[in-house]
C-alpha cells in the first residue's frame, strides 16, 4: 500500500493519503510526485500551468482500487525548472520515464487539457507501457475548431498580468459554475505553486507546442482503449474536439454537463464515476 490510511471513527470512513516524494526520472530531471493506493498503475497528468492538486479529489476515489500517481510537471511547484524541454514531446518523454522509474507499468494515463495531449504523446512514444488513455478537456489539435476569439482575447490579456491576477482573470473561461467562488482556497494554493519563479517558457512553450500537435491519424491505428471526457460548456477547447478524438480512437465522447474547461475540478465526482467505469472494463 502506497501512502497512509487515515480513518475518521465518528464518520466510519477511511481515506488513503498520498506519499509525497521527489523522484529522479532522468539524469537531469526530478519531479514532485504523490503516490497513493495499491493495484494497477494509474497516472494523473495535470493541465498546462496547473499542478497535481487539481486531481486530488479524483485520486482519493481511485486509490481505493488502484495505485494512483500524480506529479507536477517540469517547471511547476517543487519539480525541477530547467530552461528548456517545454514541449509536448518532452513532457510525453517525462511521463514515459516516470512509468519506467516506477517500474509498475503498463499504466493508464489520464490527462486534463494539455495533460491529455501528453498522455496521447506518451502512448504514441511507448505503447507497450500504456494500457489505457483518458483525455479530459483535451484539444484534437489543428483538426479541431479554433478557440473562440473572445476566449483567446481573454487568455492574452491574462498572460500579460502577474500570476495572481492572471489566475483570477482566467476563472471566467475555465469554469462554467461558481465553483471557484465557493472554493477560493484552491485558487490561492494553485497561485502559490505557480509563483515559484519558473521560466516563462514553462508557461508558453507547452501551450504553443500543443497547438501543432496532431494526434488524429495516429489514434486511428494506436489500438489502446481510450475514454474521452469533456465539459459541455467548455469555451476554451470546444466540445467538438472531444468528438474528433473519440471518432479517431473508435470510441464515444462523454460530455459532462455544468462543466467548463476545468471539469476535473468542477465536476470531480462525475469524472471519478466515469473513470471508475472505464478502468473497471480494462
Amino acid at each position: 500500500m502506497n501512502g497512509m490510511i487515515l480513518c475518521h471513527a465518528a464518520e466510519d470512513t477511511c481515506v488513503t493519503l498520498p506519499a509525497m516524494t521527489r523522484l529522479q526520472i532522468a539524469p537531469d530531471l526530478s519531479l514532485d510526485v504523490a503516490d497513493q493506493g495499491d493495484g494497477p498503475l494509474v497516472v494523473l497528468i495535470a493541465g498546462g500551468m496547473m499542478d497535481m492538486d487539481q486531481w486530488a479529489p479524483v485520486a482519493e476515489v481511485l486509490a481505493d482500487s488502484y495505485r494512483v500517481v500524480r506529479y507536477d510537471q517540469r517547471g511547476i511547484g517543487e519539480s525541477d525548472q530547467p530552461t528548456e524541454g517545454y514541449t509536448v514531446d518532452q513532457f510525453a518523454e517525462d511521463a514515459v520515464n516516470l512509468i519506467r522509474t516506477l517500474d509498475a507499468g503498463p499504466a493508464v494515463l489520464i490527462g486534463n487539457s494539455l495533460g491529455g495531449t501528453v498522455a496521447m504523446g506518451a502512448a504514441f512514444a511507448a505503447p507497450e507501457l500504456v494500457r489505457g488513455i483518458v483525455t479530459c478537456a483535451t484539444s484534437a489539435g489543428p483538426s479541431g475548431p479554433p478557440t473562440p476569439p473572445e476566449s483567446m482575447q481573454h487568455m492574452m490579456r491574462g498572460a500579460q498580468l502577474p500570476v495572481p491576477q492572471a489566475a483570477a482573470a482566467m476563472m471566467d473561461i475555465l469554469f462554467a459554475t461558481d465553483f471557484i467562488d465557493e472554493h477560493p482556497d484552491m485558487l490561492d494554493e494553485a497561485v502559490e505553486k505557480r509563483s515559484k519563479g519558473a521560466p516563462m517558457i514553462a508557461t508558453l512553450g507547452p501551450l504553443q507546442s500543443a497547438l501543432i500537435f496532431d494526434p488524429i491519424e495516429r489514434l486511428k491505428t494506436l489500438g489502446i482503449p481510450m475514454l474521452v471526457l469533456h465539459g459541455k460548456e467548455d469555451v476554451l477547447v470546444l466540445p467538438d474536439h472531444a468528438q474528433l478524438l473519440a471518432d479517431a480512437a473508435g470510441t464515444e465522447a462523454t460530455l459532462i454537463p455544468n462543466a467548463g474547461h476545468a471539469l476535473v475540478v468542477e465536476q470531480s465526482d462525475a469524472v471519478a464515476d466515469a473513470l471508475t467505469l472505464f478502468l473497471g472494463g480494462l
